[in-house]
């Protein structure tokens, strides 16, 4: 048995809820396993599938239901079919991996997040143009941003590498899951109906972590390759955690790559600091590479801003409004897909009916 409540249920889900409705029960997804779901309803854990309709009516991968989501489902004794995916109040995504590199879909990883623990390793893995990536979309998301700088004590200053980063997120906190240190600051920010997740490369320590969270070898956890400080994938799959205490986790599974998906308006909040010096540049369209009386590059030559900074920025610039371009491309062959349906319909149905030139 769950509280609602407590697994994330606010007044935002509540109010979706219509009479047509009353046959079916509110759950939340916790995993996801080759079309198979695992909720967490009133009535405890059901095995679930998804209803024919919602299939068919699932244009998109973003409409399908993803751990987080809540969902109205019909609940029988030991199982369920999830009939409607509710509005999500927050969407962490990113552009689907796709061998069709013309085209861009979007991918949910996690829904329904209040915070989002962007963590990396004080290793070779740290970079903070990777970090600025992943909080762009963070941002974007609208769940609250909270950098985690893990294995602290692998490395002589970790508070060198933390004034790389401080600005860039809402909080910041030094750990090392080997030792227990800084774990619990992360615990303060739990909470019961709070839902956070973990997002990282693979190898920086997020489930080390959410074993010490939890108090319990929850997740599995390998060693990474001395030679280059990769970590293996030790979370195969999206999965859902009730933290003792209150609160939820949701743990992820280690990205190699992470293609950004954002409108221009969340690299503000990544970039604060050179969108502020923008607002000085002769032109208001500056590109901050060769313009006369660019205010960012002058900031960059007196010292006042880092170049990779403003490298950073132009990068993620170039990145969204690719990725835009790829939408769009995908939306138009969507809808020519979606006409080409409906006009082979269309005509099958004339020709059962004896109309048209098939009479």
């Amino acid at each position: 048995m769950y509280s609602l409540p407590d697994i994330g249920w606010t007044h935002f889900f509540q109010q979706q809820l219509t009479e047509d409705d009353n046959d079916l029960k509110p759950a939340r997804v916790a995993t996801l396993s080759r079309g198979i779901f695992r909720l967490l309803t009133e009535r405890g854990e059901r095995t679930a599938s998804l209803s024919g309709r919602l299939g068919y009516e699932s244009e998109h991968l973003i409409d399908l239901p993803v751990v987080g989501d809540w969902v109205l489902a019909r609940i029988s004794s030991d199982s369920a079919v999830i009939e409607r995916v509710l509005k999500r109040r927050t969407k962490l995504s990113r552009i689907a991996p796709s061998d069709q590199q013309r085209l861009t879909e979007e991918q949910a990883l996690a829904t329904n997040v209040d915070v989002v623990f962007l963590v990396t390793s004080l290793t070779r893995e740290f970079n903070p143009r990777r970090i600025e990536r992943y909080l762009t979309q963070v941002w974007e998301s609208g769940a609250r941003p909270f950098l985690v700088l893990n294995k602290i004590d692998l490395v002589e200053s970790p508070l060198d590498y933390a004034k790389q980063v401080e600005d860039m997120a809402d909080g910041l906190v030094l750990t090392s899951a080997a030792t227990g240190s800084g774990v619990d600051e992360i615990r303060r920010e739990l909470r019961p109906g709070l839902t956070v997740v973990f997002v990282g490369s693979s190898g920086v320590g997020k489930s080390s972590l959410i074993n010490r969270l939890l108090n319990d070898d929850v997740q599995t956890v390998y060693d990474i390759r001395g030679g280059d400080d990769k970590g293996r994938h030790t979370t195969t799959a999206r999965e859902m955690l009730l933290v003792p205490g209150g609160g939820v986790i949701i743990d992820t599974p280690g990205l190699r790559q992470l293609q950004v998906l954002a409108d221009p308006s969340a690299l503000g909040k990544t970039f604060s600091d050179v969108e502020g010096i923008a607002e000085e540049c002769a032109f208001s369209d500056c590109t901050h590479t060769a313009e006369p009386n660019c205010a960012v590059i002058a900031a960059v030559e007196a010292g006042e801003l880092d170049d990779g900074r403003r490298r950073g920025y132009q990068k993620l610039q170039s990145d969204l409004a690719f990725a835009d371009r790829r939408r769009d491309r995908a939306a138009q062959l969507a809808e020519k897909k979606k006409r080409k349906t409906i006009s082979k319909t269309n005509r099958r149905r004339d020709k059962q009916r004896g109309r048209g030139r098939y009479r």
